[in-house]
């Protein structure tokens, strides 16, 4: 436990308060999956470092993008599945890399997600294996995994911070081949009984390594989602709540007028 909790210090004080994350921007429109542009702003900035934002379109085509007012605004591509929002912070003994994969619905395009995940970004990275498929999304009380690499090369037994928006934190680390396995928690304080209607929250995971004299950090972040176990739990409860009250009622009816009179 001791050993857990310096670890998850040390993350906190040198990796999460430093590294640069994609935070998306709430928005008031409620469009289809992936058909409305959507706001990010990069968190962690370092205004005396070289900054440079990309997205990476899921054919692979590039594009650089400068923020308007700290807040980059991505439009419809007008291509299928996932693209790849991107940005890096360079000196010349630092290298910070910022990750987010967004979901777009239109034409279909001939490249699959595991060509975009097998692009060398450079430096440390943490690469989903692999990506949720159309329409699941991450979800709470579910296993994933991801790979951290260096220049692309795996990293064995390396340690990655877990965190979401609602609080949670853990330290986990890499097996012999680079890869973490990741159950997101179930952290929201309250659930919505109907898929989808508890808004998601975020979920962060962050790591920093430092090699050669250069330091390197890198993060990735995504929505997650109530897992359909919970909110389905809470459906059934609110069913079996209000099956009692019906079948107390249906009860209290039929009872004769004098039974249902409270004592006196």
């Amino acid at each position: 436990m001791g050993q857990y909790l310096a670890c998850l210090l040390l993350f906190v004080t040198t990796s999460s308060m430093a590294n640069i994350y994609w935070q998306p921007i709430k928005q008031d429109h409620s469009g289809g999956h992936g058909r409305q542009a959507k706001q990010f702003q990069l968190k962690g900035k370092q205004p005396a470092l070289n900054t440079t934002i990309e997205f990476i379109h899921s054919d692979l085509e590039s594009a650089t993008l400068e923020p308007q007012g700290g807040v980059v605004t991505l439009k419809p591509t007008g291509k299928n599945n996932y693209h790849a929002l991107i940005a890096r912070q360079t000196s010349a003994d630092f290298q910070g890399l910022a990750v987010r994969y967004i979901y777009n619905n239109g034409r279909p395009v001939n490249t699959s997600p595991s060509d975009l995940l097998a692009l060398e970004l450079g430096g440390l990275q943490i690469i989903p294996s692999p990506l949720p498929r159309e329409h699941w999304e991450y979800e709470s009380l579910k296993t994933y995994y991801f790979k951290v690499m260096l220049n692309g090369l795996p990293l064995a037994n390396h340690p990655l911070l877990a965190t979401t928006a609602l609080g949670s934190n853990k330290v986990v680390h890499t097996d012999e081949g680079g890869v973490v396995a990741l159950l997101i928690p179930e952290d929201f304080p309250t659930i919505t009984p109907q898929r989808r209607a508890t808004p998601p929250a975020e979920l962060q995971l962050f790591s920093s390594l430092e090699k050669d004299g250069i330091t390197y950090e890198t993060s990735f972040t995504s929505a997650y989602h109530a897992s359909e176990t919970s909110w389905k739990s809470v459906s059934l409860g609110a069913g079996v709540a209000f099956a009692g009250l019906l079948f107390g009622f249906v009860v209290n009816r039929r009872l004769p007028e004098h039974s249902r009179r409270k004592a006196k």
